[in-house]
């Protein structure tokens, strides 16, 4: 059963607003970006096998997105408090499924986001700068790029600590320079073309599958992540009836249009089979390769290592909003709860989230989690415009500056590609002999354990019971999980 929820004005706001317009479109335009559009356009190229599904996945992709930022937008407009997902569900479904799923986000998701994120800048882009392999052991079982990406995190956590102002104008400068310079590569792959002399490998032959346009979906998804991170931080957005929705759409409209540029550019110059050829080589190194431009070469690396540096900083700004609403909401340690003095920034849930992610990065085993939590994103995203629907019967009153574009629809359309992606998913497990097929199923598994656990004992009036006891069912399961992949 739902809990009242009455809307946050301005005088309950604990944290200030000061995250303007553009700032809100950094935060959202920076977690998108990432390594993502040049790691896997090879991927879903060799996924689906033709020119004409790999643009329609990426249309797809921007269109999930949008739907996705219109319904948020509404949400965020009509309760701007820092949370994003936990305080909506809350609203909408209830304590046991807010607490499952900010569990899943903050512990998992976004903690191990940041972790393989840090970790890779270190062991690809910056190894290949300076021409030293970042991933020999140099203290114990830990390597270069482990212990850099520490550092790393330990860097834009403290400039986060320094207030949201501070990281927010930063971030609005690491998401300009980096859109910049894509918009710059694409016009020189689109100006080069193909180089004289170069011959493409023959396109994939192959017949489209469902379980190939569902790894190409998923793949996408992952690219096009992070439009939803503006509503975590709703509590400190100025003017949060427009720039909370504005932000996330203009954002997810300028990055879509942004990355069919670079997958033109990509295939302007390596054609179609040469870049499904990559495989885990980045489409920017692999255009450049093919230009025969070593300059080039390191100017990517240079982009790449920015934009995911920006897509760091955005996760960790957003992400310690979570544990510092559910610390509220009695889901999480109260401490989580407790904002530094005249900064007013979740201080404690920074640095807990510091410490977590740091923990994912020593263990090795932070791919491991991204893959487990790849369908767990899924639902998560799904409950939450899904509490779109059930706010709009259950408090049809509240105030609403921004009401979703083409409602019931375009939310709706969110709901079905998610439950379609999940379902091949699942069937695609099944199918599957692959030892790690199952992987993202665990991710499942701890949300509903999580669920469960937390149900059970609350309705028993035990609730601190009934944390522990979700929190170790969960603890055991990603313990099972690394006990796996070290087989």
């Amino acid at each position: 059963m739902a809990e009242p929820t009455t809307p946050a004005t301005d005088a309950e706001t604990e944290t200030p607003r000061v995250i303007g317009g553009l700032a809100g479109f950094a935060i959202v335009a920076g977690s998108m970006l990432g390594v993502g559009i040049f790691l896997f356009p090879s991927q879903i190229a060799g996924a689906v096998g033709s020119v004409g599904a790999f643009f329609a996945l990426f249309v797809v992709g921007g269109l999930f997105a949008l739907a996705g930022s219109v319904a948020c937008g509404e949400l965020g407009a009509m309760l701007p408090k820092a949370g994003g997902d936990y305080v909506f569900q809350r609203a909408a479904f209830g304590p046991s499924t807010a607490f499952a799923s900010g569990w899943v986000l903050f512990a998992a998701i976004f903690a191990g986001s940041v972790a393989s994120m840090s970790v890779a800048v270190f062991q690809y882009q910056v190894s290949g700068l300076i021409g030293v392999d970042l991933t020999v052991d140099v203290l114990g079982p830990f390597n270069g790029a482990q212990l850099l990406a520490i550092a790393l995190i330990v860097v834009l956590t403290a400039l986060n600590d320094a207030g949201t102002r501070v990281s927010a104008g930063a971030q609005i400068l690491l998401t300009l320079l980096p859109i910049a310079a894509l918009v710059v590569l694409a016009i020189v792959g689109l100006g080069s073309g193909r180089p004289e002399g170069y011959v493409p490998p023959p396109e994939p032959v192959g017949d489209l599958t469902i379980g190939g346009l569902a790894t190409g979906f998923l793949l996408v998804n992952f690219v096009f992540s992070g439009w939803i991170n503006i509503i975590y931080v709703a509590s400190e957005v100025k003017e949060p009836g427009k720039n909370i929705p504005r932000s996330m759409i203009s954002a997810t409209l300028g990055i879509t249009a942004l990355y069919v540029l670079l997958c033109v550019a990509f295939i302007a110059v390596l054609g179609f089979g040469g870049l499904a050829g990559l495989g885990w080589t980045d489409a920017g190194t692999g255009m450049a390769n093919a230009l025969g431009s070593p300059a080039l070469g390191t100017i990517v690396l240079v982009i790449i290592a920015v934009a995911i540096i920006t897509s760091v900083n955005a996760t960790i700004l957003s992400a310690a909003r979570v544990g510092y609403a559910m610390g509220k909401g009695g889901a999480f340690w109260s401490g989580a709860a407790k904002l530094s003095g005249t900064r007013k920034v979740p201080r404690r849930a920074l640095w807990l989230q510091a410490g977590l992610a740091a923990i994912i990065v020593l263990s090795g085993e932070f791919n491991a989690i991204v893959e487990m939590t790849s369908i767990a994103m899924f639902l998560t995203g799904t409950l939450t415009v899904l509490s779109l629907f059930a706010l709009r019967r259950l408090q049809p009153s509240l105030p609403r500056p921004y009401k979703a574009s083409l409602y019931p629809w375009l939310p709706g359309l969110y709901v079905l590609f998610a439950v379609a992606a999940i379902a091949a998913k699942v069937w695609s497990a099944f199918k599957s002999d692959a030892d790690d097929a199952f992987y993202p199923l665990i991710g499942v598994a701890v949300l509903v354990v999580t669920y469960v656990g937390h149900l059970l004992y609350y309705r028993q009036a035990r609730r601190a019971a009934g944390v522990v006891a979700a929190v170790l069912a969960a603890g055991l399961l990603l313990r099972q999980l690394s006990e796996w992949t070290l087989l």
